[in-house]
């Protein structure tokens, strides 16, 4: 057994003993699908923060930035992150209120419709479905690569180590092995990042080191990044256009915003936002530097996207590397479970429509439904199929375009009807569609504006309003939207209004400090180095 195997039978031991033990403390059907509404900050913070970054983040992301778009990544990132607190206080927090255990409950309960309710489970299912195939192909590759097993393997290994402990401890189990899968790779990356520093020739160097490399991507550094044979202005629309589209993704996804359901309080919801976009700013510019730290190591690598694996190889101590590669895969199975979890979630309520008896055949029949969802996404990875992959570009933000103007409508809109609200997740879900395929065959030219994204939500919007034209909400709408809106009374206690004020002065403070840090360490060096003063017009 190689050191590479141990690490992975150790990980998937911890994580298992983990689920067997929280998944003893699963008594009812809110156990099992809201963790009981009392997640504290750390969980929710950690589960979110862990299946938003998955394994595109340490492969797909890194490439990216090897290749000469760190600037472009950090613009997304940026945007991106503010859907935590965008999401959490204009739609997050109200969605806790209804006290549903599904996104797709809480729209049928919104508009008192179960086409509503059908149709958004259909829409999470085809979307996320797509999202836990992806992960599994991609967790499955780096364990080939960390262990030298067969394929078939490492997908079962996979397969039976998420599908245990999510079938066991419901959403209990996934929000604390996230959590602890999200510690895991975020210790171990900043150690293996201070060992390929090291060997890049030391951090406080490397900006000059990469200016006179060469092989350095062009417009690496500057503001714009690489820009592919195109113009600045295109590669910056393209980082705005983007980091809007995950920041809405963020703010209204059953994957991210669904999590506001487990929380104890509304407090809580805001807090792990913060640190959630304080961990997509300052942890992804961590890792980005760390992938273009291997230009001085290794540049014009064939396989970008195998950047940072390739440092656990050949970089970093085989201890450290182990750890790495663990990390890596852990992100990757942080992600599977929580797309697992409430893609069967919404199938076995809101799909299938299934009445029970009570919570404990509730639970017994989703714990199948866990089963056969997990059992054929794993046979679906392994045949590789090449309409997985194009269901795959159509599914990334599908659900926000869909459903985004509903989810912020049905808490804010006094004129959205149960007629309009179903007309909008149409439009979207296949203005989107089209759009995209429209893009993908025939290369039509959507975007920057003309996303296929912002397609899906200026449809949506207009039938909205068409289908909400000439309807009147019924009482029960009225007053369902009207109770969204009455703060608890356990809500409103100073002593929890005092520490969410220390958490708003921390990301002010963070806001602060990468900003000085940008300017001082890269944005002056920079534009020194290729002879701008950048601080004359302070003078």
């Amino acid at each position: 057994m190689n050191v590479y195997i141990f690490g992975v039978v150790i990980s998937m031991f911890v994580y298992l003993l983990i689920g067997v033990y929280v998944g003893r403390k699963v008594k009812s059907v809110e156990d099992y699908y809201v963790s009981g509404r009392n997640a504290t900050t750390i969980f929710i913070a950690g589960t979110m923060f862990a299946s938003m970054l998955s394994t595109n983040g340490f492969m797909g992301d890194t490439a990216y930035a090897y290749s000469g778009n760190i600037t472009t990544l950090l613009l997304i990132n940026t945007l991106c992150g503010c859907g935590y607190i965008i999401g959490g206080l204009y739609f997050g927090r109200y969605i806790r209120r209804s006290k549903v255990n599904t996104m797709p409950a809480y729209f049928w309960k919104r508009f008192n419709s179960k086409r509503i309710r059908f149709f958004a489970g259909v829409i999470t299912i085809f979307s996320l479905s797509s999202y836990l195939l992806s992960v599994l192909q991609g967790t499955g590759q780096l364990m080939e690569t960390m262990t030298g097993l067969d394929r078939l393997t490492c997908l079962l290994i996979v397969w039976a180590s998420i599908m245990f402990f999510t079938i066991y401890s419901g959403s209990r189990g996934v929000l604390v092995t996230d959590t602890v899968m999200c510690i895991f790779f975020l210790v171990s990356t900043i150690v293996a990042g201070q060992y390929i520093f090291s060997a890049a020739g030391g951090l406080d160097d490397l900006l000059v080191n990469l200016l006179n490399n060469p092989a350095t991507p062009d417009g690496l550094l500057s503001y714009h990044g690489n820009t592919g044979g195109g113009t600045a202005t295109d590669i910056v629309f393209y980082g705005v256009t983007i980091g809007i589209v995950w920041m809405i993704t963020l703010a209204v996804s059953p994957w991210q915003a669904g999590r506001n359901l487990m929380v104890k309080n509304e407090h809580v919801i805001f807090r792990a936002g913060v640190i959630g976009i304080i961990l997509t700013v300052f942890f992804l510019l961590y890792l980005y530097i760390m992938a273009i730290s291997v230009i001085q190591l290794n540049p014009d690598m064939a396989q970008p996207e195998r950047v940072i694996i390739w440092t656990a190889f050949e970089v970093v101590p085989k201890f450290v590397g182990v750890l790495l590669l663990t990390g890596i895969m852990a992100a990757g199975l942080s992600s599977a479970s929580t797309f697992l979890s409430v893609v069967s979630f919404c199938m076995s309520t809101d799909v299938l429509d299934k009445k029970f008896q009570n919570d404990s055949s509730q639970v017994n029949f989703t714990r199948v439904v866990i089963f056969a969802v997990s059992l054929g996404a794993v046979v679906l990875a392994y045949l590789e199929l090449s309409s997985i992959r194009i269901i795959a570009w159509f599914a990334s933000t599908i659900i926000a375009s869909s459903w985004g103007f509903v989810a912020f409508a049905s808490v804010w809109s006094k004129k959205l009807t149960e007629r309009g609200a179903y007309y909008s997740m149409l439009g979207g879900f296949f203005g989107y569609l089209i759009s995209k395929c429209l893009k993908e065959f025939l290369d039509m030219p959507f975007d920057n504006l003309f996303h296929p994204f912002f397609v899906g939500v200026f449809v949506s919007v207009i039938f909205g309003v068409i289908g909400s034209y000439g309807q009147v909400k019924s009482d029960k709408e009225t007053s369902f939207q009207n109770n969204l809106h009455l703060t608890p009374k356990s809500e409103i206690l100073a002593r929890d209004y005092k520490i969410d004020r220390i958490y708003g002065y921390v990301l002010m403070a963070s806001g602060v400090l990468i900003t000085f840090l940008l300017i001082k360490y890269w944005a002056i060096p920079y534009n020194e180095a290729i002879g701008v003063d950048a601080l004359a017009w302070l003078r």
